[in-house]
């Protein structure tokens, strides 16, 4: 499903030019909805594939998305081997919960 948030903005100025600010949601908010939105986080893992593809090295990459030039070499693997369900979450991952 897709889902469309709006979020409204305000004009400051800075320096004499107006920039564009968030008022309906903070950034922390807004961050925690893009991470626990599977589409996101698939579009986020393919796009990493795509920037291997064009010949950036893993680590440039990993410092682009703040992760470990490990977990890009990961993703690469894991696409290589099953196309795009390879970037899907896999099941059972994670500490399973105590009850």
């Amino acid at each position: 499903t897709h889902k469309s948030y709006i979020f409204s903005f305000t004009k400051s100025i800075v320096m004499g030019k107006p920039v564009l600010k968030v008022v309906r949601k903070s950034s922390s908010e807004i961050k925690e909805t893009l991470y626990n939105n599977p589409d996101f986080l698939l579009a986020t893992r393919l796009n990493m594939v795509y920037h291997i593809a064009k010949g950036h090295s893993s680590r440039e990459v990993a410092k682009w998305y703040s992760v470990s030039f490990k977990q890009v070499i990961n993703w690469v693997h894991r696409f290589e081997e099953n196309g795009i369900e390879g970037l899907e979450n896999r099941p059972g991952r994670g500490r399973k919960p105590y009850l």
